[in-house]
Parts: structure tokens; sequence; C-alpha cells
């Protein structure tokens, strides 16, 4: 007989455990389905194990600035098998605490790959095993995986994707990366400072094209600097073997290039993870590139099956997920809940990090939107000069008339961060004229958003407009 649960969730990522831990919470007799490792792609092979390689990679680069204002350090070197382990203890210990948590709310795991029998019933496979679980409602919480590309196929070892790229599988010598999203950049910046001879193709005109044009023109800068190479409106047409190395044939604005690299990651977007949940089965409706189409409760169109984060597209954020387990299961609950945000903040952790939320200066344009624009550079502010972040800027983008804030872009170290003063504001409709009555505390980066939430206005103070 088939153990029954008020709800099931499929995927044990942020969107995942989340939506287990709020349901339990609730008091819904919960169960939780991984397939692989608690935590998802984000805890074990994303957003955690990459920062912590950014962030040791960071320091190197932080304390070989800081050479040219008294600090005396020479040779900097990284031990990779230290930094492995770093990267590795983190995964776990973050994992294991997801898990200690799961089981406190009382949600029960059960591991393997499900799909869907019926609306209301679904099969576990284990290995040879197979279990059979009813529910009322289910939140499918899958997640993404990397897209594959035509003309060059990953083989684990001379061609990658993140997943293998976080564990450091080697520092080749020279480093292809296709694609210059977050992933590519981050993953080019890790590269390049443990000693690789990075280079990023793009098919778009710019580094980190979804982003505002001046964060994504500073951040190619920026990378440049470091010393990656990048190719921009460039497409791989071909691919082969070339002994342990591998060579591609690139279409770029100057003409057809061939390049060879030791090893290339592939980092060109993501798809939905659906293949294996039988949605025509259960009736579930997705689109053109299979994410389940949801509504504002993250409700399929089957009433009782529900969808949370990348599987569902849009932005693909781990925070996001998270916020979108717990509407699902607040809903499942009977409670009045919806992803009605109107501020969902992003950040890239390169070098300078970079955040932002709401519209970028030409998404605004775009909508028709009559628009004032206030900037602030990180070298007029005390902490910037004094810490050698003067590449840095803040930006925010407001409407002419009420002066809402639309967009808040930044660039510069502890954007992550700071970025979170401009969520809560645009979250609750604040104006730029707001933003510059918050006070800052001196000397710190935040106050670059706050002057150029004053200047906005023109009335920023420690600049002459």
């Amino acid at each position: 007989m088939a153990d029954k649960y008020k709800v099931v969730i499929i995927g044990g990522g942020p969107g995942g455990y989340v939506a287990a831990i709020r349901a339990a919470q609730l008091g819904l007799k919960t169960a939780l389905i991984e397939k692989e490792y608690i935590g998802g792609v984000c805890l074990n092979w994303g957003c955690i194990p990459s920062k912590a390689l950014l962030y040791v990679t960071e320091l190197k680069r932080t304390v070989e600035s800081a050479n040219r204002i008294g600090l005396k350090a020479d040779n900097i070197g990284i031990d990779i098998s230290k930094l492995k382990k770093h990267k590795d203890d983190t995964v776990k210990r973050l994992t294991g605490g997801v898990r200690f948590l799961l089981d406190k709310a009382g949600v029960k795991i059960y591991e393997g790959t499900a799909s869907f029998l019926s609306t209301t019933e679904i099969e576990i496979l284990s290995g040879t095993s197979k279990t059979k679980i009813d529910a009322e409602c289910f939140i499918i919480a899958t997640g993404g995986s990397p897209i594959d590309l035509p003309m060059i196929k990953m083989n684990g070892q001379t061609v990658i994707g993140a997943r293998e790229a976080v564990d450091l599988p080697r520092i080749p010598e020279s480093l292809g990366v296709i694609g210059a999203g977050p992933i590519g950049t981050e993953m080019a910046t890790v590269y390049n400072t443990l000693g690789a001879k990075a280079t990023i193709i793009e098919l778009l005109d710019s580094v980190l094209p979804m982003l505002d044009s001046e964060i994504s023109a500073a951040s190619e800068k920026a990378l440049r600097k470091q010393g990656i190479d990048i190719y921009l409106s460039s497409k791989v047409t071909l691919s082969k073997k070339n002994g342990d190395r591998i060579d591609l044939e690139v279409e770029t604005l100057e003409g057809k290039k061939n390049l060879t690299f030791d090893m290339v990651i592939v980092a060109a977007g993501m798809k939905p993870n659906t293949a294996d949940l039988n949605l025509a089965i259960a009736g579930v409706k997705v689109d053109s590139k299979g994410f389940v189409i949801v509504d504002k409760q993250m409700r399929s169109n089957v009433t009782n099956i529900f969808a949370v984060g990348d599987v569902t597209g849009g932005l693909l954020l781990a925070h996001k997920a998270s916020h979108e387990g717990i509407v699902a299961a607040e809903t499942i609950a009977g409670f009045s809940a919806g992803a009605d945000w109107k501020a969902v903040p992003y950040a890239v952790f390169t070098d300078p990090e970079i955040a932002g939320i709401g519209l970028t200066e030409k998404e605004a344009q775009a909508a028709g939107k009559k628009i004032k624009i206030g900037k602030f550079p990180y070298r007029a502010v005390g902490k910037g000069i004094a810490t050698l972040a003067t590449e840095g800027f803040a930006k925010v983008i407001s409407d002419t008339e009420t002066d809402e804030i639309l967009g808040i872009h930044l660039f510069g170290p502890h954007s992550g961060d700071i970025i979170y003063t401009g969520t809560a504001l645009m979250e609750f409709d604040g104006t730029a004229e707001d933003l510059g009555h918050i006070m800052a505390i001196h000397p710190t980066l935040s106050e670059a958003l706050m002057e150029a939430g004053l200047n906005v206005n023109k009335k920023a103070i420690h600049i002459i407009n």
C-alpha cells in the first residue's frame, strides 16, 4: 500500500527543502524526494562551493594589489588540496545542517528519482527498488542543468560543466569558457587566479549581457585587467580533440579563429530538469523550453501540483526558489500567499562583485518609462579610497514623475550585501529621495548607494554635478 502525505516535494535544493520545512512547520504531513544530495546544485555544486573558491582567489588578488599600499607579501600561492578541502568541508557542513533541519521538522526523506503515475500518485525509483507515494499536493522543485551544445560535447575531462569545474579537477595552462553569464565569468575568475590563462567566448555583444549596460562594460574592463581574454559576438562552430587538448573553431567579429585549450568549461545556459517526471501523465503544462508554467501561487494548470525554482524559468536564483517554496507551502496550507515581489535581487561574485535589482536603464526605456538616473563612484567614498575599491560605483534609476525607484545596480566589493537596503525599499515603493535619507554608516561602501539616491535629484554631497 502506498504511503500517504499531505504534500510531497520533488527535489531537495533551495526551493524544495525550504518548501518542505515550511510545510512541516504548518503541520502538514510532508515528504521530500531527492535523487542525489540534499541541498541540490546550489549547496553541492553551485552557489556555495563556487563562493568558497571565489573567496580564496579574491583574497589572493586583494593581497597582491595591497602591496602598493604597504602590505609586504611576495610569491603568494594557493594550496589546491587545502582549497578543495575547505570547499568540501563547507559543503558538508551546510548540507548536513539542512538534513538536520528536515529531520527535526519531521520531514520524511526518500532517495531516488520520482515520476508521476497520476495527479495524486508518484513512483520513486532507487536502484532496483520502487516505492509508490500518494499525496494530496505535490511541489516540483527539480531545478535545472547545463544546456548541451551540439558543437561541443561535455566529457568530464577536457570539456566540463560548472558542476565539475567547482571540484577543481586540475588547473590547466589554458582554459576556454563558453558563455559570459554569471557562471562563466565566475569560473573564469577562479581559474585565471589559480594560474590558468582564461579565455571567455560569448555569443552576445557583452559580458553578463542580462545586466545594466554600464555594469556589463565595467565588468568586461575588470576581467580584461585580470588578464582574461574575451571574444564577444562570437560563436563556437566546431570542436575536436587534439591529443590531451581540444581545438575550437570560433567565428568572431574579426573573422574565423582557431583556438586550442587544455580544458573548456561550457556555461551557456540552463534547461529544466523535467525529463524523468512524466509530466504528461499528470497533465502538467510546460512552455516551449520545457519550463513548468505556474501562477502567482506557484500552482501549475493542475490544481494540486505546484512548481518552484529553476524548473519554472525566469530568474534562476536560489533565494528566489526558496521564497517560491514558502509561497507554495503556505498556499497548500490554506494561507493567502503569492510570489508577487516587486524586488528580486541578484548578485554576480566576480571581482569586483556585482549586484542589482529591478529594471536596467535599457529595460526602463523600452518599457516607455521616463527616467532619471543618479550615479556615485566609490572613488568619492572614504572607504572606497582606503580599501582600493575605486573602480566601483552605484547607480539608481527612478521614475521622473514619481521618483519611485525602478532599479538599483552596484559594482564593487560587498555589492551582494549592500543591495539588501535597496531591496527592502523597492519592495515598499520607496523613492530615490527615501534612499538618500536612509543613513549609511561612515565609513562604509554603502555610502555610495546613499549618495547615488541623493544624486538622482542632484542632491549628492560628495560630488560635483
